[in-house]
């Protein structure tokens, strides 16, 4: 009989269905865009209820659009949005208001009284957890919950809240209230998570305020979360076997299992990620420690840096600056620039990410002559993707001795040939393309299917298209060293935008 399995992709932005076949394949899929609500304050919020009626559509919609017989189906894989929050009644199920995603930085004003008040709080936070104090990591965004809405402070007094991530919300949701489950690699993005012994961490909770007991239980990335028929939609119910945070499941899906193994996802922003192995690393750049999986009792660690514009770099070009209709001119334009044009794109436009760590930056466009024009604009953009990514990278070198010479990469931008060519010649590694469509889906499928017997831990799924470095290492050298020179420049001018407006 022929069989197939699911991934479901819940994002920032949509929520995505595939069909998988055994040979790691996609035979079907469909996706639904969700809202972003924003509120006069610029508060990003996700509406529960839709994210779970649109799974259930796209589910729909996929079973339709193959015809396959759901009997077929063998087990779930679920990959998610990090950090994005939610509060809900364990009795009814029902949300206690709208999820904060996890751009939202409403708790900014809270950390800054937790480390008013309590000076020790960023060190115990970073120490236990390998995340800094900041309102972005959902521990925060739980004590917001529980100091500013009534009905999540009514559940907690009635021992009736559940607390938690993306993933603990749809786990929840597709059991029927079931299960009220996370797993590492979700649970080690809060900051409540003692990274050493992988269980909430009381002392993190009474510093933000949190009742343990609201808290999901944590196990194997790979457990058994429980079964599911999408509320009907499946004449059977098939078991949930996988689930992952976005950034791990991609790493997964590149099997990147050994030690050093590094990838890069271009999407809006960029998540470059390095597995460290079976122990947590403290990186000497500032890169965040996390869990990348725990399959079956076996804790992979990872560090990882994260920048903030990549395909919103090209957008800006797209939509702010209008000097590209597509993304896919940005290519053309940038193979057809003055090869020799020196422009500098600093693109610090909510500041400057891993591995600089400055958020008073500012963006700035450098060395520029009456000779620079649109293609060198274009191509100043994709190299500015290109530096800040190496950046990261040369920043991890220092912690991991065998460091692969591969960057497996994933996301829309990686089909840009200029983008892909260049990232090789600059980093001075091999750049792996894969020919697989959404590799965080991939991935958490891929987990749960080793789980289930669906897929062969030891085969080959992905094919890639490589390239290979063939600049000169003087030409690669003084390229970086304009880079540096560019944004040591940004910083030092924001420094003094900052002591000029001082009283």
């Amino acid at each position: 009989m022929t069989a197939y399995m699911i991934g479901i992709d819940q994002s920032t932005q949509s929520t995505k269905a595939f069909l998988y076949t055994t040979s790691g394949k996609i035979a079907a899929s469909a996706a639904l865009p969700h809202r972003q609500i924003i509120n006069e304050q610029g508060w990003l919020s996700h509406d529960l209820n839709e994210i779970w009626t649109n799974l259930l559509k796209v589910i729909k919609k996929l079973l339709i659009e193959s015809g396959i017989d759901s009997k077929k189906i063998v087990s779930v894989g679920i990959t998610n949005q990090r950090e994005t929050s939610a509060a809900w009644s364990k009795s009814s199920g029902k949300p206690l208001g709208h999820a904060i995603v996890w751009q939202d930085a409403r708790a900014k004003e809270l950390c800054e009284v937790i480390a008013e008040q309590r000076p020790e709080a960023a060190a115990t936070v970073q120490e236990k957890t390998g995340l800094p104090l900041s309102p972005y990591f959902p521990a925060a965004k739980f004590a917001w919950f529980m100091q500013n809405r009534a009905s999540v402070i009514e559940a907690a007094q009635e021992n009736d809240l559940c607390l938690g991530t993306i993933d603990s919300w749809l786990l929840f949701q597709l059991t029927r209230g079931q299960v009220f489950e996370t797993e590492p690699s979700n649970a080690s993005r809060t900051a409540l998570l003692d990274l050493k012994t992988q269980m909430w961490d009381p002392t993190l909770c009474q510093l933000f305020g949190l009742p343990m007991q609201a808290l999901p239980k944590v196990v194997d990335s790979d457990a058994d979360f429980g079964v599911t028929d999408f509320n009907g939609l499946l004449s059977v119910p098939v078991p949930i076997t996988g689930i992952l945070g976005d950034s791990q499941a991609a790493l997964f899906g590149q099997n990147g299992r050994k030690v050093g193994a590094l990838k890069a996802t271009y999407g809006t922003g960029s998540s470059i990620m390095v597995n460290v192995g079976e122990l947590p690393l403290r990186s000497t750049a500032g890169l965040v420690s996390s869990i990348g999986w725990r399959q079956s009792g076996h804790t992979n660690y990872v560090l990882e840096g994260n920048i903030n514009y990549t395909g919103a770099l090209i957008t800006w070009l797209k939509d702010g600056l209008h000097l590209i209709d597509d993304p896919g001119e940005t290519e053309s334009l940038a193979k057809v620039a003055n090869s020799n044009d020196q422009t500098t794109i600093v693109p610090a436009f909510t500041g400057l990410g891993a591995p600089y760590w400055n958020d008073e930056a500012k963006a700035a466009i450098l060395n520029m002559t009456s000779l620079t024009k649109r293609p060198e604009i274009v191509k100043a953009a994709l190299d500015a993707i290109v530096f800040q990514i190496q950046a990261v990278i040369a920043s991890v070198r220092p912690d991991i001795k065998q460091l692969s010479r591969q960057l497996k990469v994933d996301g829309g931008p990686t089909h840009n040939d200029y983008l892909m060519q260049r990232q090789s010649d600059i980093s001075d590694l091999v750049i792996e393309v894969p020919d697989v469509e959404n590799m965080s889906a991939f991935g958490a499928a891929r987990l749960a299917g080793e789980k289930s017997g669906f897929f062969d831990s030891d085969k080959q799924y992905v094919a890639y298209r490589r390239y290979s470095p063939s600049l000169e290492k003087r030409s690669r050298i003084e390229t970086l060293q304009r880079w540096d020179a560019a944004v040591k420049l940004v910083e030092i001018q924001s420094r003094k935008a900052n002591t000029s407006s001082l009283p």
